[in-house]
């Protein structure tokens, strides 16, 4: 199955009222299945002109943004719903990677989801994409995040974006083929500094993954946040990353009545795919970085 495949039976949208978060134009969830309501952090105007000049990330076509209906900017997306909340599910593609406090983000989506609401995310495998060289995400990572309130990236997640994200070729590492990428163009230790000092200094804003996760480390992860009760939903299922792919999925199932012990019991279906790389060292990353610079 594809994604929207996989979404559409995972949440049943027919009958049911739902909202999906940052669909662009690349909804999972369309119109013409249920009663689904997008939502986003900025209005399709707003978007529309925040990606004019990004066309690689945005939209594919222009004009091809869907509607949206709950702007999220100012407001968490129970407020934005209002009366017509609670829903019976949310999806979020490759939305979850962006957030500074997922642990935040996740009882903000509880809070709009009804009792049993399902909550269904994609989410990139960084074995297999740009993310294949940094530090797997820990769950102190998203405690420190949640309890600084944290609104933005830090100077670390950018500095571990820029110091390390590199030009990986999915097909050659199912097929092992390759197990070493070059960084992208302008990135590297050196780069790494210099973006993270500036938001530093400055406060300032700039779009990276601050999570990374495998599925085995996704559930992991969070399981230890709903065992010790920061986080409101159970595990349904995790769908390991399936070859030729690069992003696994997780169901999560809203239980406010459940211990925090009994929404913790999952047992997560094997993950028999391609082992975590190593990372390369940073003396490598830097020497290579400086062999791209003096190249003419």
């Amino acid at each position: 199955m594809d994604s929207r495949q996989r979404t559409l039976a995972a949440v049943r949208p027919h009958g049911r009222t739902g909202v999906e978060l940052g669909p662009l134009d690349r909804p999972l969830v369309r119109r013409d299945d249920g009663d689904i309501l997008y939502a986003d952090h900025l209005s399709t105007e707003g978007l529309a002109r925040k990606y004019a000049g990004h066309a690689a990330a945005g939209p594919r076509a222009r004009g091809a943004l869907v509607e949206v209906d709950l702007v999220l900017e100012n407001q968490t997306l129970a407020q934005a719903l209002g009366a017509r909340g609670p829903v019976d599910y949310i999806v979020a593609s490759h939305v979850i990677e962006h957030l500074p406090d997922v642990i935040g983000w996740l009882k903000d989506c509880a809070e709009a989801l009804r009792e049993d609401g399902l909550l269904f995310l994609a989410v990139p495998d960084m074995r297999f994409t740009f993310d294949r060289g940094r530090s797997l995400t820990t769950v102190g990572d998203l405690v420190a995040a949640h309890l600084a309130r944290a609104t933005r990236p830090s100077p670390a997640q950018v500095y571990e974006h820029f110091s390390r994200a590199m030009q990986v070729d999915a097909d050659a590492v199912w097929t092992g083929r390759e197990t070493r990428f070059p960084l992208f163009a302008g990135h590297g230790p050196e780069a790494g500094l210099e973006h993270a000092r500036r938001i530093h200094e400055t406060g300032g804003m700039i779009d990276v993954h601050c999570s990374v996760f495998t599925p085995d480390s996704f559930t992991s992860v969070l399981g230890e946040a709903i065992a010790i009760g920061l986080v409101p939903f159970a595990f349904s299922e995790v769908t390991p990353t399936q070859v030729g792919e690069i992003e696994f999925f997780a169901l999560l199932r809203k239980c406010d009545g459940a211990t925090p012990a009994e929404r913790a019991a999952f047992t997560p279906r094997p993950d028999r795919h391609a082992p975590r790389p190593a990372r390369p060292g940073w003396r490598s990353r830097l020497a290579g970085t400086r062999r791209l610079a003096d190249t003419p």
